[in-house]
């Protein structure tokens, strides 16, 4: 509380004295014009005399003011005391002030009664008390400003964050019951092979473990946990394979082997990845019926969660047959990797 105190009556001090430079030029430009003009000096000396005077009433006046604010629950309990106080130290302060008139100027005054004197000084300093508490009234809004702002922005961080976890949960069991009715299935006609797969996808399981509560990654990252998934997949399709979405609309329905190609490149200010296949495309997957599954739909809310509008995801046919997904991302650089890295030409195209 001293500190804070120190502070307000350091301000108080600055400004109370700037008045009184002022406040003693305009008097003396005045009484300069008429029959009986007042020195520069005792003009000074009187205005700094009020201003010193009220720069130590101010802290205590910004405390009243910062105790008792004009909130809409709290004005009608605020105004007596503000009234009260501002009355009493206005009086205060000019009783000091009459009383250090003798000493402070040397032009003969006119013969004022004490209390006279006294009221005068104080209905005219009434309004320096009221400056400060407007003045202190300011800054608690501000602070309660920047206050509820702050907590807007964290609430906000929460929320997305709280969102994209949800969809992040989501996602994941999504890819597992998938892969659980695959080791399912070869179960019954490959137990090596279920029980390879099975141990991939604890592999898998593990690399996504170490990435919980991370909503972005580098491409290496990416690729690799994609690796794992392809090897997986490779386990389900054997020479039949990519990439879940292309996997299920576009290389399962197929008798033959399919290609899916990953193409990854970047321009001055974005990230493009895109996978296209020569499976049966969308218009056949789906009966032309424009449906996406929960995958895409979480997908899409990420992005967008994570990106704003920055960013694009497309799905659509490709030319010759087969599927097209173009995703653009901005691009962004690790701090201690490039997020673009070279490709394994085996893996970008199976």
């Amino acid at each position: 509380m001293a500190k804070r105190w120190g502070r307000v009556w350091a301000v108080g001090f600055i400004l109370w004295t700037l008045l009184a430079f002022l406040s003693a030029a305009g008097a003396h430009i005045y009484t300069a014009s008429t029959d009986e003009p007042i020195s520069w000096g005792q003009l000074l000396a009187w205005n700094l005399t009020v201003s010193t005077i009220w720069s130590l009433l101010t802290p205590i006046a910004y405390e009243l003011g910062r105790r008792f604010t004009f909130d809409r629950s709290n004005w009608k309990r605020s105004l007596p005391v503000h009234l009260v106080a501002g009355a009493v130290l206005t009086c205060l302060g000019a009783a000091i002030v009459v009383e250090l008139v003798p000493l402070v100027t040397w032009t003969k005054e006119p013969h004022v009664p004490f209390h006279a004197h006294m009221l005068s000084r104080a209905l005219l300093d009434l309004q320096r008390y009221w400056y400060i508490v407007l003045i202190t009234q300011g800054i608690a809004y501000y602070g309660k400003y920047r206050e509820r702002e702050l907590l807007s922005s964290q609430l906000e961080a929460q929320l997305a964050n709280a969102q994209l976890d949800v969809l992040k949960s989501q996602l994941e069991p999504h890819f597992l019951f998938n892969t659980l009715n695959s080791i399912a299935a070869l179960a019954r006609n490959d137990g090596p092979a279920a029980e390879h797969m099975t141990l991939q996808l604890a592999d898998l399981l593990r690399a996504s473990l170490d990435a919980a509560g991370v909503h972005e990654v580098t491409l290496q990252q990416e690729l690799l946990f994609l690796q794992k998934y392809i090897d997986i997949q490779q386990t389900r399709f054997q020479d039949r394979l990519l990439v879940e979405t292309d996997i299920r609309h576009g290389i399962a329905p197929r008798r033959s082997p399919g290609l899916i190609r990953l193409s990854v490149w970047r321009d001055p200010d974005d990230l493009w990845i895109e996978v296209r296949d020569n499976g049966v495309g969308l218009s056949r997957a789906r009966g032309n019926v424009a449906v996406e599954g929960v995958g895409l739909r979480n997908t899409r809310a990420r992005l967008t969660q994570l990106y704003n509008d920055d960013h694009m995801l497309i799905l659509d046919d490709a030319p010759g047959g087969g599927c097209c997904t173009r995703i653009r991302l901005p691009y962004r650089e690790h701090p201690r990797q490039e997020a673009m890295v070279n490709v394994d030409p085996s893996f970008v195209e199976r």
